[in-house]
């Protein structure tokens, strides 16, 4: 199974709302976004392959962090340097910026205690960095908690459920396989939506026609499969 990124309708809101942040043009209001939605719909893979292709920087979830430890993840993304202080840090952020303003790409932001997202609202006005938090659902009662930070949210998005063509797609693409509607609809059924599913059930079934030569992804290899890791 070969590594791709499927180019999905989320992902195509998820570059646009990118793209808007990283314009010139959101110099004027506020430039915060925010994406959300259950965990596996696709939201960090489509922050990594954003980050591995432009210059907007991902910082991976990190269930304990303190200020100085966000701090120091941007500083060495922007400037290869990690300050032992939140002054220097802060200082770097802003001369990188004047220089290149680049996207900061937050995830599991919805488990940040509140002390940091404001910290980040605050490094998003002083130094015009946009800044894209991504997070399951709860991370809209949490901002929405805060009217300061609230109020500056430029843009928001729920990455949508999994769809059918989403499942064809990647078949052709990763395995070079083409789905029968019967069968995309047997694993859509499996995915309840989400992309890992679907990523461990592809694995399986290529394994199984490997080693049965079969050439034609059947409904009955399938369900057996689903069956027998159920």
């Amino acid at each position: 199974m070969r590594n791709v990124f499927v180019v999905t309708e989320n992902a195509v809101r998820f570059d646009d709302i990118c793209n808007e942040l990283e314009d010139p043009m959101s110099l004027i209001g506020p430039s915060l976004a925010m994406v959300t939605s259950p965990a596996g719909r696709g939201k960090t893979e489509a922050s990594k392959h954003r980050a591995a292709n432009s210059t907007a920087i991902y910082l991976p979830p990190m269930n304990k962090r303190s200020p100085l430890m966000l701090l120091r993840e941007i500083t060495f993304d922007l400037a290869k340097v990690k300050p032992g202080r939140i002054e220097p840090c802060l200082e770097i952020i802003g001369d990188e910026m004047a220089k290149d303003r680049r996207l900061i790409i937050v995830d599991e932001a919805d488990l940040l205690p509140m002390a940091i997202l404001e910290m980040l609202r605050n490094i998003n006005e002083r130094y015009s960095c946009p800044i894209l938090l991504l997070g399951e659902t709860e991370l809209r009662g949490k901002v929405g908690s805060r009217r300061r930070i609230a109020s500056r949210i430029r843009r928001s998005m729920d990455f949508a459920a999994l769809t059918q063509p989403d499942i064809v797609l990647f078949f052709k693409k990763a395995l070079e396989f083409e789905l029968s509607p019967s069968v995309t609809a047997i694993i859509h059924r499996h995915s309840q939506g989400d992309w890992r599913p679907v990523l461990t059930l592809a694995a399986s079934i290529e394994r199984a026609m490997k080693a049965s030569g079969l050439k034609k992804i059947s409904e009955g290899l399938v369900k057996g499969i689903i069956n027998g890791n159920s």
